[in-house]
């Protein structure tokens, strides 16, 4: 891949990562609840789903997905519910706010490594429009005279790492700004602006249609 037009690659990816959705909205939140360190199960699950994206993009599943309409609506739906579940679970739930290094070991094993990255990656796999994105974002960069897979592996490592950064940022900007959110009714007051942020992103998606008919 030319380095000019990985360059282009790069500051595609970077203003797409930076951009705020539910995967950013629920790494923030996570971070603010169990800190940077525990979060990055979060983040490692949304890498993954992306990865399984990129692969099924790359296969080009991308046209069965779009031309199915069936399958198409399922997986968005499915997508909208997880979406809103994760919504009202972050509204209806109560912070619980003690510094005490017995408290904090419970809620750590609460919610360990492998319940934070499922989260991450059904976050991030919920969107069935992913697949499709990065099936037209990859082509845009492609030489059709060289070799594909070289190319799109290339993509793929920038991309996820780029986003992996991104997260990370947030996530350490999140953990810093809960010292200063450190009583119930503002951290109550965080999650349900969470909530209803993902709620919205989920009603958003259900408006998704298919891109062909």
């Amino acid at each position: 891949m030319e380095f000019t037009l990985w360059l282009s690659f790069l500051g595609t990816a970077a203003v797409l990562a930076i951009t705020p959705g539910p995967s950013v909205l629920l790494a923030t939140a996570n971070s603010m609840k169990y800190g940077t360190k525990r979060t990055l199960g979060t983040i490692l699950g949304d890498l993954s789903a992306n990865l399984c994206q990129m692969i099924l993009a790359s296969l080009g599943l991308a046209s069965i997905v779009v031309s199915s309409g069936e399958l198409f609506q399922v997986i968005k739906w499915c997508g909208v519910a997880y979406l809103i579940y994760m919504g009202i679970n972050k509204i209806l739930t109560k912070p619980q706010i003690d510094l005490s290094t017995a408290n904090e070991q419970e809620g750590n094993k609460r919610r360990g490594f492998g319940k934070l990255y499922l989260e991450g990656f059904l976050m991030s796999a919920a969107n069935p429009k992913a697949i499709v994105f990065f099936a037209a974002l990859f082509p845009l960069f492609i030489v059709s005279n060289a070799p594909f897979l070289p190319q799109v592996v290339v993509m793929a490592i920038t991309y996820l790492a780029v986003d992996g950064l991104s997260l990370l940022i947030y996530a350490q900007f999140a953990e810093r700004l809960k010292l200063y959110l450190e009583n119930q009714e503002k951290v109550h007051l965080q999650n349900r602006i969470v909530g209803v942020l993902l709620i919205f992103s989920g009603l958003m998606l259900s408006l998704v249609r298919r891109s062909s008919n």
